[in-house]
């Protein structure tokens, strides 16, 4: 495939998002249904963990039956607003910039309420061992919405997002930071979580490092030197990192160890941290040696190829464009559009299973996220032919 038939997708995509206002379905958004409101006689811990988990892998969208909502997703509209600025970048059209202003003004108007600028789902959430209230702000939505917000910072200069990303730092340092010995960093997932989740350390503190980089806060270089010296005391042997230091969390996926990777890299390059270096390679070796089928599809777990997901998709194309091998990213990129692009109707289906296919239209799991690993990849590539030609 080529980068016409990219920049069709691009648009598609777009002209979706922008139709709905950048409302949408979400994996986990079982629990916006009218039926699962609180103090609702399905208001408890068996009925909402089945339908939450019935809702993620039915064949068929039972959301319009059950009645739930498209809405607005802060990490959704986050990685949409990256994707525009990557685009304006990439051919300055006035049209992504105008986009890019809309759906930051979307993405302030939904922040949890706090004193600080901050983000968390916003659908209520049971997992098998907690239930998390809609907008409960925490790592993830956070940093995702962070990293958004100061790309479009950059291109514009607004001193209202300046201030907004001082008061997203002062939401990590004051109500997220769980370790600070002199030595290591370490953030939680939630406020006032204790668990240890290795990704949210990793998106918090590249998150910290970009925007500190861009604003000039030194003293923030030092910090983050501590997390990736934290990160890298947890990986493995084999190059690995586990999702969480629980006992329940002894697994390795695909999109996780994406995102350890990228904001390791991303800290690494901004503290200028070199001496971890070979570590770095070799959870990278890690990644594609046990992520990844001969045919280049992202296997979900490191022991399992299914699901088959546009989410892992995604994420890879992002962290193989990040480390610099866009020949990888291509063929992630076309295998994700073979497989999991739904051509008549112009989205990416959620997954494909050992025995079906579940083809939701999934705003912030799937498409935001293919729009955003889309737009950067040809932000990428084309610097690469600039400096070639150059």
């Amino acid at each position: 495939m080529d980068n016409k038939t990219y920049k069709k997708i691009l648009e598609a995509l777009h002209s979706s998002f922008s139709r709905d206002d950048y409302h949408g379905w979400d994996l986990y958004d079982a629990l916006l249904s009218r039926f699962f409101e609180r103090g609702s006689i399905l208001d408890s811990y068996y009925p909402r963990y089945i339908w939450t988990q019935v809702n993620k892998r039915a064949p068929i969208n039972l959301r319009p039956l059950m009645r739930v909502p498209k809405s607005l997703n802060p990490k959704g509209l986050s990685l949409i607003l990256r994707a525009y600025c990557a685009l304006y970048e990439y051919d300055a059209q006035e049209a992504w910039l105008n986009a890019a202003n809309r759906v930051c003004d979307l993405l302030l108007t939904i922040r949890s309420k706090s004193e600080y600028y901050c983000w968390g789902s916003n659908f209520p959430y049971q997992s098998r061992g907690e239930y998390y209230e809609a907008n409960d702000p925490g790592a993830i939505a956070t940093s995702f919405c962070a990293n958004a917000i100061l790309d479009l910072y950059k291109i514009t200069k607004d001193t209202r997002l300046r201030d907004v990303l001082l008061s997203i730092r002062k939401f990590y340092l004051e109500k997220l930071l769980l370790i600070n010995d002199g030595r290591h960093l370490v953030f939680s997932y939630h406020v006032q979580d204790e668990n240890i989740t290795y990704n949210a350390t990793a998106k918090v503190s590249e998150s910290l490092a970009v925007i500190s980089e861009y604003l000039g806060i030194q003293e923030d270089i030092e910090l983050v030197k501590c997390s990736i010296q934290y990160l890298f005391e947890q990986q493995n042997l084999d190059g690995s990192w586990y999702y969480s230091s629980s006992a329940t969390g002894k697994w390795i996926d695909n999109f996780h160890t994406g995102y350890v990777l990228v904001s390791l890299k991303k800290m690494m390059d901004v503290s200028q941290s070199m001496r971890h270096r070979a570590l770095l390679e070799k959870g990278l070796d890690f990644h594609i040696k046990n992520h990844y089928t001969a045919a280049s599809i992202p296997k979900y777990y490191t022991t399992s190829l299914y699901p088959i997901d546009t989410h892992c998709f995604a994420q890879s194309i992002i962290t193989f464009t990040e480390f610099g091998d866009l020949g990888f990213a291509t063929k992630l990129i076309d295998g994700a559009i073979d497989l999991m692009y739904n051509t008549p109707q112009r989205y990416f289906i959620y997954s494909i299973r050992k025995h079906y296919k579940v083809k939701t239209n999934l705003l912030r799991w799937c498409n935001a996220y293919m729009f955003w690993a889309l737009a950067n990849f040809m932000r990428a590539a084309e610097k690469e032919r600039y400096w070639v030609c150059h």
